[in-house]
Formats: C-alpha cells, sequence, structure tokens
C-alpha cells in the first residue's frame, strides 16, 4: 500500500511538473518570439495555416461567401484544492460560413451566417474543481458536432434598423464586453446571473435556440436591441446533435439591451443596461403551496456593464489598457445565484515587439441566494476566482495563452478547498 501511495504521488507531481513546464514554455515563445512572425496582411494567404487554397477562398469571399476555421485546444491542471488534483484536456472547432446578400444575390443589407459547432475532451470544472461557473468556456455536458448558429439578418433605413431571425447566440451580441472576451472563465463572457438561467439554459454555448432580434441605432452613440428566443434550447433528453424543438410549455426568453458607445463606428467605450425575463414560471426553490407543491414563480433580472480604454499609447491605435466591470441580478427565489459580478483590466501591446499580445487580470463572483441557501444549506455564500492570462501569436496562425486561475470557495462547499488552476489554449486559424 505504502508503494502504490508513493506511486501515486509520483505520478501527480508529474502532472503538476509537466503542466508547469507546458505553461512556462508557452509563455517563454511568446516573450522571446522574434517579431518577424507579424504580417499586417489579414488575408488567408498570411493569416491561416491551409491558405487561400489555391485561390478559392478569395474566390468565394469576393463573391460574398466568407470561410473561416479556427481550432482551440485546452490543457487544464488543478494543482491542489478542489475535488481532486489532475489535468485534463478539451478542444473546440469553429467552421463559419458567413454570406454577404448584395454580393451572392443583389440583396442589398441581406447578411447570413451558418455555424457548425464541435467539442470533445473532458469537463476539468466539474471533475477536478467542483466549481460552480466552470473555468473554461469550451467546456461542454456532452461532447458532439452540431449546427450551433444558423440565421439571416436584413438591413433596413440605411441600417439603422436590422432584423434577425434563425439559430441564434444570446451572447454574441448582449451582455457583451470585448476586453472580457480575453479570459476563460465562462462567466467573463456571459454573467453567471442570466447563463444560469431557464430550463435548459439560456440560447449561448453550446446550445443555441431559434430566435427574431431587433436592432436600433437611435443616434451616432447610442443603440437599443432587443429578441425573442424559444425558453427551452435544444432538448434537454436528447443532448447530442442540434435540436430544434417548439413546445407551448417552453414559454420564451426575452432580452433587451440599450448601449452608449462613445465614438461611433469606433467606439472608444461602452455602457450598456440590460434586462431579461422568462414567460415561463418556475418552482420555487422553499416556497409550497397548501397542497405541498412548489409554488411558481416568475425567472427575471437585470444587468450593467461599461468598458473603457483608459490609456492609449501615443502612435498607437490598438496599444494600450482597456478596463471593464459589469454587475448582475437574478430573482433568487428560482435562480442558485441572485447576483454575480466581474472587472477586469486587459492591457494590449505591453511587450516590445508584440503589438498583438494582451495581457489581463479578471476578477469575478456568484453569491448564492437567501433562499437557495436554506433550501440546499451550503455554508459558503458565494465563489470569487481570479484569472491572469496572455494571449499572443507564436505564428499569424497560431496563438497559444497560459492561464492561471484562483478559486476561492470552489461550488460554495465548505468540504472543498480553495483551488489552483494552471493550464493553456492553443487556437489555430486553418
Amino acid at each position: 500500500m505504502q508503494n502504490a501511495n508513493s506511486t501515486r504521488s509520483r505520478m501527480t507531481l508529474c502532472r503538476r511538473c509537466l503542466c508547469a513546464a507546458l505553461a512556462c514554455t508557452a509563455l517563454g515563445c511568446i516573450f522571446f518570439s522574434s517579431s518577424v512572425f507579424a504580417d499586417d496582411d489579414t488575408g488567408y494567404k498570411n493569416s491561416t495555416l491551409t491558405e487561400d487554397w489555391g485561390g478559392v477562398r478569395t474566390s468565394l469571399l469576393n463573391k460574398g461567401i466568407g470561410a473561416d476555421i479556427v481550432y482551440k485546444f485546452d490543457v487544464m491542471s488543478n494543482t491542489t484544492g478542489g475535488a481532486k488534483t489532475g489535468t485534463e484536456t478539451l478542444d473546440n472547432l469553429d467552421i463559419k460560413l458567413s454570406i454577404d446578400g448584395e454580393k451572392l444575390f443583389n440583396s442589398k443589407g441581406t447578411t447570413a451566417l451558418i455555424y457548425f459547432l464541435n467539442n470533445n475532451g473532458s469537463r476539468p470544472g466539474s471533475t477536478l474543481v467542483n466549481d460552480a461557473e466552470g473555468v473554461d468556456n469550451i467546456q461542454v455536458r456532452t461532447p458532439g458536432a452540431k449546427l450551433y448558429e444558423a440565421w439571416v439578418q436584413q438591413n433596413f433605413m440605411n441600417d439603422r434598423l436590422s432584423v434577425l431571425a434563425g439559430l441564434y447566440d444570446l451572447n454574441s451580441e448582449f451582455y457583451v464586453t470585448d476586453s472580457s472576451g480575453l479570459f476563460l472563465r465562462p462567466t467573463f463572457g456571459i454573467g453567471t446571473d442570466l447563463g444560469q438561467s431557464g430550463e435548459n439554459g439560456p440560447s449561448i454555448f453550446p446550445v443555441t435556440s431559434v430566435g427574431l432580434r431587433f436592432k436600433v441605432l437611435l443616434n451616432r452613440d447610442f443603440c437599443v436591441q432587443a429578441v425573442v428566443l424559444d425558453g427551452v434550447p435544444g432538448d434537454p433528453a436528447n443532448p447530442k446533435g442540434t435540436r430544434i424543438r417548439f413546445d407551448h410549455s417552453d414559454g420564451a426568453l426575452i432580452v433587451g439591451e440599450a448601449d452608449y458607445l462613445p465614438g461611433g463606428e469606433s467606439p472608444t467605450g461602452k455602457i450598456g443596461v440590460g434586462v431579461w425575463e422568462y414567460t415561463k414560471k418556475f418552482d420555487d426553490f422553499a416556497e409550497v403551496d397548501s397542497s405541498g407543491n412548489p409554488i411558481k414563480r416568475r425567472s427575471e433580472g437585470l444587468y450593467v456593464l461599461a468598458e473603457r480604454r483608459i490609456y492609449q499609447e501615443p502612435g498607437h491605435d490598438n496599444r494600450g489598457l482597456t478596463t471593464f466591470i459589469r454587475f448582475g441580478m437574478a430573482s433568487g427565489d428560482v435562480n442558485r445565484f441572485d447576483y454575480a459580478w466581474s472587472a477586469g483590466a486587459v492591457y494590449t501591446g505591453l511587450f516590445p515587439g508584440q503589438d498583438q499580445g494582451r495581457l489581463g487580470l479578471g476578477v469575478e463572483g456568484a453569491h448564492n441566494s437567501g433562499t437557495y441557501r436554506k433550501a440546499v444549506n451550503p455554508s459558503d455564500a458565494s465563489e470569487t476566482a481570479f484569472e491572469l492570462t496572455y494571449s499572443d501569436n507564436l505564428l499569424p496562425w497560431l496563438a497559444v495563452q497560459p492561464d492561471v486561475q484562483y478559486i476561492i470557495n470552489p461550488g460554495t462547499d465548505p468540504a472543498l478547498d480553495n483551488a489552483v488552476i494552471v493550464g493553456a489554449r492553443f487556437t489555430a486559424k486553418f
């Protein structure tokens, strides 16, 4: 038994060392990679591994069809705390076909998107950390391939009004701050307050639903948008592949957002406020009626967000420091977390010769509602996490992103120690 324990200890140490070495190697490659890899030409020939497909890609683009293929491979290791230590891998393949209707069939103001998705690998947030919000934004419950988005958009009134219909990712336009998208934790994409909601989640990665979205540009700096979505994306009983199921019991998810974008077409920041509500009612965590059945209540919430470039290096349009802050609330009687928040800063071009490199530090948290705590009785009120990450290109088509996360009260479970995640993401454009 002692030998077996010793062997396991050595294997654990080896895994930790391997992960640390991987992250350090990736970081070192970024810092010491020569600027000769940088290329101002953003065409397919110099920015993708498979280049221009013998001119086919450029020909299609000129006709109104853009083809983009991006592959992500993540390595995540829990070095201490959480449920258990260990290393997991996962990946994500995106295949996007964007369509310009004016070029393709002379339909002015018409665009469309067809987006295929394939995911494989493990679930480090669940198996290693057992945290409540996830440690990796490409983790899925059920691996496999699917049609992720398929929509058509039509613009009117000189592009001041647009209407979109089809299979649609809510988080592609709602509850978005660009700089927070650098981080790997899912809550920096869409806030946990909205991301936790619904019978099968809202219409976000990795399961979307059919919706109808309206957007209006009120003037140069202000816009409002609203969307109505099927309240249950996919089919919870059959999670593989693409499932579009309409049932009167699904209800709808309605989201509205108003944004101030100073600078117009090239905004220097963003201030937004959004509200959301499901038309279907959900079971209260604690209260029951006279028959002992859970009382049905609305699931609704609101969020605010702000993003601003607070420093720009003289003579450089892209180099500088951008900060963001987001806060959201949800009805605590039917949602586990009654509020969630995140904040952070991202510096682009911090290191000499690495103009596209981005260094980010973020912090986020989610708070258990009082009703949920009475029903489930976790001792810890909230989960909080810090994330430090850096992304840069080793080659024009290959980016690497070392990542470190420190998670306090993972899963709000008092039996779990604080966890430290060390990992890296590799992104290749084909």
